[in-house]
């Protein structure tokens, strides 16, 4: 994410409650014969979390309301309403007021290249929920790339610290970026916005930034709830980043960059009682 703009991150409430429900004493889930990769966040509450969400209960409803609040650092506040349909449909208001004319008129706010990349980051951490960690990490970086791109891009393990060109050397305060990483960590939060309804994109997100060993994981509280802040480091990113979960439902409730944060109340719904103004 760019350093100047707070990314939107999806906290969902898989009711109309943020606190969810206690995630049981379960081992985490076998990657599976297919997967070379290594987890290197070996954080048992991150894994604990993970093993719950792969098994919990898809929520009612067929899309996911967020109102999304945005602090700047110099202070500026904006407040939005962000509808992502399970069929890939979104759409935005600056009020919830205006939600169910722009739903029944189908206003959709997204060009199909959009719709097609976001489907593609919820596909990445479904798979890496349960499947193949190594081609959903591929997946993920380039969900949206072309799909025919001029110049094949090169994937990098989880971690690794590319070497500086001697060009980028001399250029001051130049860093090193493991593009991978970073496509990942970017997406995977694009993935928690589009898939924001489903434990298991939830889960698959998890197990994605797991991989990362630049991603810190630490245990803390926020607003009452437990939480799992997940920060990301170079090579990863250039600035620090993180989003905080709640540790026992891998709600996203916060993002945090240079930019400042972004805060989210989210809800599962049905897009008839939106159109219907009955939500």
């Amino acid at each position: 994410m760019g350093t100047g703009v707070v990314a939107a991150v999806a906290a969902v409430a898989v009711a109309t409650t943020g606190s969810g429900t206690q995630a049981p004493n379960v081992a985490a889930p076998n990657p599976g014969a297919t997967d070379s990769a290594t987890t290197t966040v070996q954080d048992a509450p991150l894994m604990h979390l993970v093993s719950y969400l792969v098994t919990a209960p898809q929520p009612k409803g067929d899309a996911t309301l967020i109102l999304r609040e945005t602090v700047s650092n110099d202070g500026t506040k904006v407040a939005v309403w962000d509808l992502f349909a399970d069929n890939g449909d979104y759409y935005f208001t600056k009020t919830r007021e205006a939600l169910p004319a722009q739903v029944k008129g189908k206003h959709v706010q997204a060009d199909k290249a959009d719709m097609a990349a976001r489907q593609k980051v919820v596909a990445a951490a479904e798979l890496a929920a349960k499947g193949d960690l190594n081609e959903a990490r591929k997946q993920m970086a380039l969900a949206y790339l072309p799909a025919n791109p001029k110049v094949t891009p090169t994937l990098e393990a989880p971690g690794v610290v590319p070497s500086l060109s001697d060009e980028a050397k001399k250029k001051r305060g130049a860093q090193a970026i493991n593009g991978t990483d970073n496509w990942v960590w970017n997406n995977s939060m694009q993935a928690l916005i589009s898939g924001a309804g489903s434990p298991t994109v939830r889960a698959g997100v998890l197990r994605l930034l797991g991989q990362m060993p630049e991603v810190t994981v630490k245990q803390g509280t926020l607003d009452g709830q437990p939480v799992l802040t997940l920060a990301a480091g170079l090579p990863a990113v250039s600035d620090g980043e993180s989003v905080t979960v709640n540790a026992d439902t891998g709600l996203p409730i916060k993002f945090t960059n240079a930019g400042g944060f972004v805060n989210y109340t989210v809800t599962r719904v049905n897009l008839a009682d939106i159109a219907n103004g009955t939500f």
